[in-house]
């Protein structure tokens, strides 16, 4: 997937951003490369945004979830001098250690561990937890311990060289399921060793594990779990990829010495065969397995993107794509074996993507499902035939993340944008349908930890001029206490100018949500040069009542050296529904663009945006986007695209042809959608960003694009960044970025 909201990577320029200041532009208070005194007198610069970026993050381990009772959430606080994760009542904020850590040192040296290993490990304030919170577990030193609390003697329940990945504990907490070397084991939690279940995994077969695209377009990014527990804790689902028809890409990492290492990746791009998807049940005691069948999805045209369970542990729960990923099967195969039964198939008018929040209840009879079938995401209620009972909620708004389903109350609890596109709010629903209440408070962004007993839960809130709060609350939205509050002080150095949304409508009616940050001591009269951002991706939006990180300090910093900054979401990224969204089904870019357009034309409409100086800059999709724009317009007069994809055909066959359909059948839309054969049209100053090892969207984007280019004599800027991916880790050249970024837009604006 393209990600919205990427940090970026630095470091060698292939054709070099001067560090000296250019002279202002007309209209631009000229403060040097960086430096700009706000209006309260306080010093606004690149490094004190990257400072005060840091310091407005909230702490780590606020609330790291709840007992499994959900009577008290666990945090980290000082006990006798030390940091230890501890469970809190929410209502008096008391604290007991969720265990006494140095009996947990001592279980670990009984264990093999050394000293130093055991006062390390057990210090950390961070742990992985059985499901039953009786048992934690330990991925160090090459192997995994396990401790059941209290015990004297830890378990090591590895003891070799090779690498456990993946470790699941079983629902009973007895054993243990991991992958080692592409192969599933499990191991008991009684001393004995681990028995290996698979034999034919290798680097071809990734069993019990996802691959580079499953993982990235599929379960998650990050999320290579390929394996799945039976809530009776007898059996596996196991994922099991065959790579063998993958192409494999290399990538080169030209930092060694003295010869660069090489990198080997199976990558299907758009119209490549993708892994072949099997799913096994394996019998956890004997190994015994079969295969579910999906014999009725051609292995050519299938995805398999979500696995589960029915609580009663007789089926398994899948969901089946095609390819193109137009359709969604719900099946349940049966644990022993037999032919699957569809429960369900969902669609929309375009493409429909994997559903979370499946949630099963009333002993395994009714189930919730959410489905963006009418053009936006809403909660069903089901039987667990597969007959629909009821829908729970409508209209035109989302609900966002299901958040789980209280069979005391019958409440399903969820967060929508009912009453703002641009944020969210906590709401329930209940079984008949008939009404929605909202918990707490209007506005902001909220992402929610609910206790397992619905009694309390943690809110974690921002806007967009403050970086938010953590706050506990009762179920009915009464405030117990403040767990962290961003100072004011130091978000009024970081945001003097308080972003201003606006609502814009394109040529056809549709209304757009649009933000501008105006220039310091604005005056109407006055033309000032504009800074679009965009993103712009499917369902991605970026103007958002929620705090905007360091890309709203920077945006900020520009604004104070008199840019006007202009964040406008196309109909299609807005998060207005898949209705607004399926438009560009087949034909990336052009709709995008025209509305971009149409946003940038009201805002000139106003009398105080200079139409010859309008500049856009954005990453990923939102390079893709830049790009796009400066090849198919005459509207900007230079763009920033990091990282772009400038053909869809260079990208994955997952995220492309779910909304590009195969190469070998939209020929055409491929073709109209690219920028590498849009180059001759270059128009304004582009400078373009790669990490040069970014595994996502390879370095293939950008080097097609500077040879059609230079082929068309189209003058360019290019950036490489030597080791580093599709973001950024390195503090310094992260820095270096942004202060060549900002001397970009001074020169060129």
């Amino acid at each position: 997937m393209l990600h919205p909201r990427l940090p970026f990577c630095a470091a060698l320029l292939f054709s070099v951003a001067c560090r000296t200041a250019p002279p202002a532009p007309e209209g631009v208070v000229d403060t040097g490369a960086v430096r700009v005194e706000s209006p309260e007198g306080g010093e606004l610069t690149l490094e004190r945004c990257f400072a005060l970026s840091a310091k407005l993050r909230a702490p780590f381990g606020l609330v790291q979830g709840w007992t499994q009772d959900g009577s008290r959430y666990l945090t980290v606080k000082e006990v006798a001098g030390a940091k230890r994760l501890v469970a809190c009542d929410p209502k008096t904020g008391d604290a007991t250690p969720l265990f006494d850590a140095a009996l947990l040192e001592r279980a670990l040296v009984a264990a093999g561990a050394t000293p130093e290993q055991a006062k390390e490990w057990s210090s950390r304030t961070s742990f992985d937890f059985s499901p039953k919170q009786d048992a934690l577990l330990l991925q160090e030193a090459n192997d995994l311990w396990v401790w059941p609390l209290g015990a004297e003697v830890a378990v090591r329940a590895t003891h070799d060289d090779a690498e456990e990945q993946d470790p699941r504990f079983s629902p009973d907490a007895k054993s243990l399921a991991f992958v080692r070397d592409y192969n599933v084991f499990v191991v008991g939690l009684d001393g004995a060793p681990p028995r290996q279940l698979t034999t034919d995994g290798g680097a071809e077969r990734y069993i019990g594990r996802l691959d580079w695209v499953y993982q990235e377009e599929v379960y998650g990014r990050g999320n290579f779990n390929g394996l799945w527990w039976s809530p009776d804790s007898k059996s596996l689902a196991v994922l099991d990829l065959d790579e063998k028809p993958v192409p494999e890409i290399v990538i080169n990492d030209h930092r060694g010495v003295p010869h660069w290492k090489d990198e080997h990746w199976r990558y299907p791009k758009a119209g490549d065969p993708n892994p072949i998807a099997r799913l096994w049940v394996i019998d956890a005691a004997t190994g015994e397995r079969r295969e579910v069948d999906l014999s009725g999805y051609p292995e050519d045209d299938r995805l398999i993107v979500r696995v589960g369970w029915k609580p009663d542990s007789s089926a398994v729960m899948v969901q089946v794509q095609n390819r193109v990923q137009t359709w969604l099967d719900l099946l349940a195969a049966p644990t022993a074996g037999g032919a699957p039964k569809r429960i369900l198939r969902d669609a929309t008018s375009a493409w429909i993507e994997p559903v979370d929040g499946f949630e099963w209840f009333d002993e395994g009879r009714k189930f919730l499902w959410l489905s963006e079938r009418d053009g936006f995401k809403h909660l069903y209620l089901y039987d667990a035939g597969g007959t629909l009972s009821r829908r729970l909620t409508s209209g035109s708004w989302e609900v966002d993340e299901l958040l789980g389903y209280d069979p005391a109350t019958q409440r399903a609890y969820f967060l929508g944008d009912r009453d703002d596109v641009k944020g969210d709010g906590l709401f329930w629903v209940g079984l008949d349908g008939r009404g929605i209440t909202r918990i707490g408070g209007a506005g902001g962004q909220h992402a929610i930890s609910m206790s397992p007993s619905f009694a309390f839960y943690a809110d974690t809130r921002s806007s967009i001029g403050f970086p938010g709060s953590v706050t506990l609350h009762s179920i009915d939205g009464e405030q117990l206490a403040v767990l962290w509050k961003a100072d004011p002080k130091l978000v009024q150095q970081a945001v003097p100018s308080t972003p201003t949304f606006v609502k814009v409508k394109t040529r056809d009616g549709f209304e757009m949500e649009a933000l501008m940050i105006k220039p310091a001591n604005f005056d109407a009269r006055k033309k000032y040069p504009v800074l679009c951002h965009t993103y712009s991706g499917p369902h991605s939006p970026q103007v958002r009542d929620g705090w905007g990180g360091f890309n709203l300090l920077f945006h900020e910093l520009l604004a104070q050296q008199g840019y006007l900054i202009w964040i406008c979401d196309n109909r299609s990224a807005s998060g207005k529904g898949h209705a607004s969204a399926a438009g560009v089904w087949k034909n990336l870019g052009s709709q995008e663009l025209a509305d971009l357009e149409d946003g940038l034309a009201w805002l000139v409409a106003q009398g105080y945006a200079d139409p010859a100086r309008v500049g856009i800059w954005g990453w990923s999709y939102g390079g893709y986007m830049t790009s796009f724009a400066l090849t198919h317009s005459k509207s900007f007069k230079m763009g920033i695209a990091g990282a772009p994809v400038t053909d869809w055909r260079f990208y994955d066959s997952i995220y492309t042809e779910r909304y590009m359909d195969l190469p070998q059948v939209n020929a055409k839309g491929y073709d109209a959608s690219s920028v590498v054969k849009a180059a001759k049209d270059l128009s304004g100053e582009l400078l373009v960003i790669h990490g040069a090892i970014d595994e996502n969207v390879h370095m293939q984007n950008t080097l097609q694009l500077a040879e059609a280019l230079q082929k068309a004599g189209k003058q360019f800027r290019l950036m490489i960044y030597p080791g580093n991916r599709h973001g950024v880790s390195q503090p310094d050249q992260r820095k270096h970025l942004y202060a060549m970024m900002l001397d970009f837009i001074r020169e060129k604006l």
